[in-house]
């Protein structure tokens, strides 16, 4: 008997399987929070700079310091608040979710 044909259909069905996989399934926060989130909330030498291009306090982008629940943080992720935009349309909520899972675990991280 050949292997050939049955590796043939194996490969074919892991081929259908990863295509037929819901996108948030195999998303990665950490590339969803370097995607979206980064760009404004980076802890680094920029955040001072971003703040004054955007008008705001520095303490406002800061996630470490941020005392805010993980349902608050869910829910300005979603609908945005002040100058940071929503992003229910842009991610799902399975997405939001992990990515604030993301960033509460960097912030507990010593």
């Amino acid at each position: 008997m050949s292997w050939r044909p049955l590796m043939k259909k194996m490969l074919i069905a892991l081929i259908l399987f990863v295509l037929a996989a819901p996108a948030d399934v195999m998303a990665d926060p950490k590339v969803d929070f370097n995607a979206k989130c980064s760009i404004c909330h980076r802890s680094n030498k920029n955040l001072p700079k971003v703040a004054r291009a955007l008008k705001v306090d520095p303490n406002k982008l800061s996630l470490r310091t941020s005392r805010m629940n993980r349902e608050e943080m869910i829910a300005i992720t979603e609908k945005g608040r002040e100058k940071m935009p929503g992003f229910e349309n842009k991610m799902t909520r399975e997405q939001i979710e992990n990515v604030i899972d993301y960033i509460i675990a960097l912030k507990n991280r010593k």
